[in-house]
C-alpha cells in the first residue's frame, strides 16, 4: 500500500494511472451499453420514457469517457511512463506534486457518480451546457456535484500539464535539444500547453452556473454557526443547494432564529396588493399553495424551522412556475417526488416580506389565518415594519385576477361527448374542486358559493362517503360558460390550462347562437377533445410574453 498512495516514482504513478483509466472506462462502457439498449430499438425500450434519465446517462457517459478515460490513460499514463524515458530524465521535475495530480482523481470520480444519483441526476449533456445545467432545468445539486468534480479533475490535469512542461523544458538529458525530442513527447508538451490555457476558461466556464449567477459576497457576514443557518443547517447535505436556490439575487443564510434579527440594511415594506399580478398569485397561492409558518424555533432533532410560501406546479406548468421566479427574483425550484409537481418554495426574508405585500388585501379563503401568522412572525422579526392585517377581500371576482390564478390552480375544462345507437352528446363545462374543510378544519363553503354565483351555478358536495369530502361548483348552462369565457378574455390565463381553454372555447362557440350540428361538428368536437388536459402532447408559451409585470 505505501508504494500506491505515497508513490513518487513516475512509472508507478503511470501505472495508477492506467489502473484508474480502465475502472472509469468499464464504468463508462456500462453506460453505453444502457444507451445502445434504449436505441437499439424504436420507441421505448428499457428506461420507460424517463428522458431525464436517459440525459443523466449520456451525461455521465461522456463525463467520464474524455476525462476520466481517455486524458488519464493516454496523458497521465503513458506520459508519466515513456515521457522521462525519452528525454534521459530519471524522473518528472516535481514528483509530489505528480502524486497529489493522480491522488486528486478519485474522488472527482466518486462526485460524478454522485451527480448522477442526487435528486433527478445532472442531465446537461458532457458540456454543462446552459440552460440546462441553470436552475430553469436543474434545481438541485446535481449539476453542483459534477461541476465540483469537473474543477477536481481540471486541478489535477493542471498540475500534471505545469510537471510535463517544466520537465521537457528542464531535465533533457545533455545535448538534446528541442530539434531531437520525439514526436510523442512533442504531443504531451503541446497537449499541456494547450491544457494550461484551456482549462482556467473552462473552468471559468463551469463555475458560472453554479455561482447562479450572484452569489451574494457581501452577505457572507451572515454566516456565523452561532446566529444563523441556511434553509435546514449549514452541516446538513442541502448545503450544495444554496449555490442553486436562489436567482438571480441568491440570498443565503438569511433564515435565523426566532431571535430578534440584525441586519446591515433596513428593510422596507410597500403594499403591492393593487397590481393585476398580485391578485393572480394570490388566487394561485389560495387554490394550489400553502403559507407555512413553524410553532416552534428548533425541531425536535435540533434543527432550525423557518416559514416559507410555497406554490405546487403540474410538471407540464415549469414554464409559469419559473416566470413567477423570475418576477419575484427569489425561491427556489424542486421537483416534488413521488407526484408529477414541482414547488417553488420562498423561504428567505426578502421574498418572504415581498410576497406578503402582494397578497396581503387580496385572500379570498381561509388560508388568510396562515398569512397572518406569517404577518405576525414577520412583525416580531423585524423592528423597523409593522405589516397591518387586511380582511378578506369581497370585491367582485371581475374586478381583479384572482379568479384567474384560482383556475389555474384548480380549475378544470371539460368537453364531454357521449354515443349510443340513437343519439349524440356533447356537453361543454367548467368545474372547480375543492375539499370542504381545509388542513386546519376551516370550512371552504363561503368562498366557493361566491364563484358559484358568479358563474350562475351552486356548490355541490361530493365525495361525501370518502375520508375527504370535496366541494364542486360546476358551470351547467350556456350563460354560465359565457361568463367565465368574457371574464378570461380580461383576464388571461398563463399555464398549459390557457391552451386548454382555448380549445374549450372552440368547443363553447359551436353553441353560441344555437350553431352546433351533431353531424357536421362531431368529429372536430372529438378531436378537439382528444388533444386537451392530460391528452395534450404539443405545448407552446407565447402567451407567456404577455404575463402581468411587476415592478
Amino acid at each position: 500500500m505505501d508504494w500506491r498512495l505515497y508513490s513518487t516514482n513516475a512509472k508507478e504513478i503511470g501505472t495508477l494511472y492506467l489502473v484508474f483509466a480502465i475502472f472509469a472506462g468499464m464504468i463508462a462502457t456500462g453506460f453505453s451499453v444502457l444507451i445502445r439498449l434504449e436505441l437499439s430499438s424504436p420507441g421505448v425500450q428499457f428506461l420507460q420514457g424517463d428522458h431525464q434519465l436517459f440525459n443523466v446517462i449520456i451525461t455521465a457517459h461522456g463525463l467520464l469517457m474524455l476525462f476520466f478515460m481517455v486524458m488519464p490513460a493516454l496523458i497521465g499514463g503513458f506520459g508519466n511512463y515513456f515521457l522521462p524515458i525519452h528525454i534521459g530524465a530519471p524522473d518528472m521535475a516535481f514528483p509530489r506534486l505528480n502524486n497529489i495530480s493522480f491522488w486528486l482523481l478519485p474522488p472527482s470520480l466518486i462526485l460524478l457518480l454522485l451527480s448522477a444519483l442526487v435528486e433527478n441526476g445532472a442531465g446537461t449533456g458532457w458540456t454543462i451546457y446552459p440552460p440546462l445545467s441553470g436552475i430553469q432545468s436543474h434545481s438541485g445539486g446535481s449539476v453542483d456535484l459534477a461541476i465540483f468534480s469537473l474543477h477536481l479533475t481540471g486541478i489535477s490535469s493542471l498540475l500534471g500539464a505545469i510537471n510535463f512542461i517544466t520537465t521537457v523544458l528542464n531535465m533533457r538529458t545533455n545535448g538534446m535539444s528541442l530539434h531531437k525530442l520525439s514526436l510523442f513527447v512533442w504531443s504531451i508538451f503541446v497537449t499541456a500547453i494547450l491544457l494550461l490555457l484551456a482549462l482556467p476558461v473552462l473552468a471559468g466556464k463551469f463555475i458560472l452556473p453554479a455561482l447562479n449567477p450572484a452569489i451574494c459576497w457581501k452577505l457572507f457576514y451572515l454566516i456565523n454557526l452561532n446566529e444563523t443557518q441556511s434553509a435546514g443547517n449549514l452541516l446538513d447535505l442541502n448545503l450544495l443547494r444554496i449555490l442553486r436556490d436562489y436567482t438571480p439575487e441568491l440570498i443565503c443564510c438569511n433564515i435565523l432564529p426566532f431571535t430578534k434579527v440584525k441586519r446591515n440594511k433596513i428593510i422596507h415594506y410597500k403594499d403591492l396588493f393593487n397590481l393585476k399580478f398580485s391578485s393572480y398569485l394570490t388566487g394561485l397561492i389560495e387554490g394550489n399553495g400553502s403559507i407555512i409558518v413553524p410553532q416552534t424555533e428548533r425541531s425536535a432533532k435540533g434543527i432550525i424551522n423557518y416559514p416559507s410560501i410555497q406554490i405546487v406546479f403540474h410538471l407540464k406548468d415549469l414554464p409559469l412556475a419559473l416566470m413567477i421566479q423570475t418576477k419575484i427574483k427569489n425561491g427556489s425550484i424542486a421537483r416534488k417526488k413521488g407526484v408529477n409537481a414541482y414547488i417553488l418554495t420562498i423561504n428567505n426574508y426578502d421574498g418572504l416580506i415581498l410576497l406578503t405585500s402582494l397578497i396581503n388585501g387580496n385572500m379570498r379563503t381561509p388560508k388568510i389565518y396562515s398569512l397572518y401568522n406569517l404577518i405576525d412572525w414577520l412583525n416580531f422579526k423585524f423592528e423597523e415594519i409593522n405589516i397591518f392585517k387586511k380582511p378578506l377581500n369581497n370585491s367582485t371576482l371581475d374586478s381583479n385576477s384572482w379568479l384567474s390564478g384560482f383556475i389555474e390552480a384548480k380549475g378544470h375544462f371539460s368537453v364531454k361527448t357521449t354515443f349510443n345507437s340513437k343519439y349524440s352528446k356533447v356537453e361543454c363545462k367548467f368545474e372547480l374542486n375543492q375539499r370542504q374543510n381545509d388542513h386546519n378544519d376551516r370550512n371552504n363553503l363561503s368562498f366557493l358559493e361566491f364563484i358559484a354565483n358568479f358563474l350562475l351555478s351552486s356548490v355541490k358536495a361530493v365525495k361525501v362517503d370518502k375520508p375527504k369530502p370535496e366541494y364542486r361548483v360546476r358551470t351547467t348552462n350556456l350563460k354560465g360558460n359565457l361568463v367565465l369565457e368574457n371574464y378570461l378574455n380580461t383576464f388571461t390565463l398563463f399555464g398549459s390550462k390557457y391552451l386548454d381553454s382555448k380549445d374549450w372555447i372552440k368547443v363553447l362557440d359551436r353553441f353560441k347562437s344555437d350553431q352546433f350540428k351533431h353531424k357536421l361538428n362531431i368529429e372536430e368536437i372529438i378531436l378537439i377533445k382528444s388533444c386537451m388536459n392530460d391528452h395534450r402532447t404539443i405545448f407552446t408559451w407565447d402567451h407567456l410574453n404577455k404575463f402581468y409585470n411587476l415592478d
